[in-house]
């Protein structure tokens, strides 16, 4: 039996059910199918930039949509280090994110793009017909005011979430099933995004934001298009301080350290280990 440290059950998000059996709206599918392309996208979000520019909301999360963050600090359920230089940084909540989009057939309305300080892509706060408040993970084309659903008709536009079986060949995703029922749990970080290459009887054959091609059951679902904050990896930190916000510790040469803390410590001069190099373990 797998043994799980008291840290990560602390950090478990508790489900919520957001049924209120609101009526389900009529979803017919449409007689014509293309392919939503990174092409395809690089028009969209070149008018989409012109006309309306993103405006991140950096006011307070949701206390009902939120639950607070524990910090292990890199440290085992023992005590000792796990993983170097993490530890501290700004208090944080961890947002409830519906990975699964599991109100089927219902539209929702987005209310506003929201910064997240525990992942590197954005936060889009819909709003469903009945009311209902979520988060989901913001596509690069999605503006407050758009409207999404997740439903197996659902048009080919960014934001919509259907099953690979009536997603086109060619369209690029994200947040994909691994397994049918599972949740959205791959290409999910800031850029990301995955094609569909061909599909057959049983399975669809995706190439990955990591260049991997696999095949994946076609009752999988996913999300329509790129995940947003594309430019994550261009981002200024600015100063040294921003790091320990985040949570990250200076990282020290084994070289510098003494004896008892790494195989490579002691002596007098810092010019590099007299052996080959090893971890502390």
């Amino acid at each position: 039996m797998r043994r799980y440290s008291p840290l990560i059950k602390r950090n478990r998000i508790p489900f919520i059910n957001f049924e209120t059996g609101a009526p389900k709206a009529d979803m017919s599918q449409p007689s014509v199918v293309t392919p939503f392309t990174q092409e395809k996208q690089r028009k969209i979000l070149k008018l989409v930039n012109e006309t309306a520019p993103l405006r991140l909301f950096r006011g307070r999360v949701i206390p009902q949509l939120s639950t607070f963050r524990f910090r292990g600090g890199g440290r085992l359920m023992t005590g000792q280090i796990g993983v170097f230089h993490r530890g501290g940084g700004h208090r944080q909540r961890l947002r409830l994110i519906d990975y699964k989009r599991g109100r089927k057939d219902i539209y929702a309305t987005v209310l506003r793009i929201e910064y997240c300080p525990g992942r590197t892509s954005f936060l889009a706060l819909i709003q469903y017909t009945d009311g209902v408040l979520s988060y989901i993970v913001a596509p690069e084309t999605l503006r407050p005011g758009d409207r999404v659903v997740a439903s197996e008709t659902a048009p080919i536009i960014p934001g919509n979430c259907l099953p690979l079986r009536n997603i086109p060949a060619g369209t690029i995703i994200h947040n994909l099933e691994p397994r049918p029922g599972a949740g959205g749990q791959i290409n999910r970080s800031a850029g990301c995004f995955a094609a569909i290459m061909s599909k057959d009887t049983q399975w669809a054959t995706i190439k990955l934001n990591s260049t991997e091609i696999k095949r994946f059951p076609l009752d999988c679902w996913a999300v329509v298009g790129q995940v947003g904050n594309a430019n994550f990896w261009a981002r200024a930190k600015g100063h040294c301080r921003v790091k320990r916000w985040l949570g990250w510790r200076p990282s020290v040469h084994g070289v510098a350290k003494n004896p008892v803390e790494h195989p490579h410590g002691g002596g007098t001069s810092h010019k590099g280990p007299k052996r080959n190099p090893v971890s502390p373990w």
